[in-house]
């Protein structure tokens, strides 16, 4: 079994994401640290850090350096790229997951149910709620993309209508305030976001977190966000197609 499972993240605590976050993107730097050096880099205590590897099946810091050695050795080729790899670890552990095919389930009949759909999304997550809009419009679904965050809100309830966030972070101000102002409308909001204990996750009817490590392309400039997003492609289109089958199973013998 691989270090780090899309299981065992899902079951961390904000602050333990931290350690995580730090450690999946310096695995080299962190094979050579203490553990109180480890957790001045992450900004935790020793015990926080001892918890995360508690939760990686370590019985202690040395175990947990000692499989952090393994899976350097394993690298192979040129490149290393953490947040690939980790969504690759997802895209697996998404197979028979019966909490998650239940949870898009769940999604699907909200969306089937609704007057239509729309997409929130700033930046990248932008540019991936119209794509979300397109699919959904492919398999019959009235859906359509927020392009513009500053575009005024209904001015009347719309219960009848689906929010999809897209957000990374899932604290963007911006994104907050619209989520806040579309639910107060009484959309019923679905989020994917990259961990569960965000502000829009909260705010949320129903979340998906995918857990990858975060990645910029350059240090001290947070807006140059690179961390992947095929998580959030796969869950789009497995929807998409879920919502298609549904729709299938409905449709009479007959026509």
């Amino acid at each position: 079994m691989g270090l780090f499972q899309y299981e065992q993240i899902c079951k961390l605590n904000e602050s333990e994401f931290t350690v995580y976050n730090y450690v999946s993107s310096h695995l080299q730097e962190v094979e050579a640290m203490s553990i109180r050096e480890l957790s001045m880099a992450a900004g935790v205590s020793t015990t926080t850090v001892l918890r995360f590897c508690s939760k990686f099946g370590c019985d202690g810091y040395t175990e947990f350096k000692y499989r952090i050695r393994q899976l350097l050795e394993k690298r192979v080729g040129g490149g290393y790229y953490p947040s690939i790899r980790s969504a690759v670890r997802y895209l697996q552990s998404t197979i028979d997951n019966r909490e998650l095919s239940a949870q898009i389930d769940q999604a699907a009949g909200v969306c089937l149910q609704a007057r239509q759909v729309l997409f929130l999304g700033i930046g990248t997550s932008g540019g991936l709620g119209e794509y979300g809009a397109r699919l959904f419009c492919n398999v019959g679904v009235a859906a359509f993309s927020i392009t513009d965050p500053f575009y005024p809100s209904p001015q009347k309830d719309m219960e009848d209508t689906v929010l999809f966030v897209l957000s990374v972070s899932g604290e963007t101000p911006l994104v907050v305030s619209l989520v806040d102002s579309y639910k107060k409308k009484r959309m019923k909001i679905i989020s994917i976001t990259n961990v569960n204990l965000c502000t829009v996750a909260k705010l949320s009817d129903l979340n998906f977190a995918y857990f990858m490590p975060l990645a910029y392309a350059y240090q001290n400039a947070d807006q140059m966000n690179m961390t992947t997003q095929l998580p959030v492609l796969y869950l789009l289109e497995t929807l998409s197609h879920r919502i298609h089958e549904t729709i299938e199973k409905r449709r009479p013998d007959w026509e």
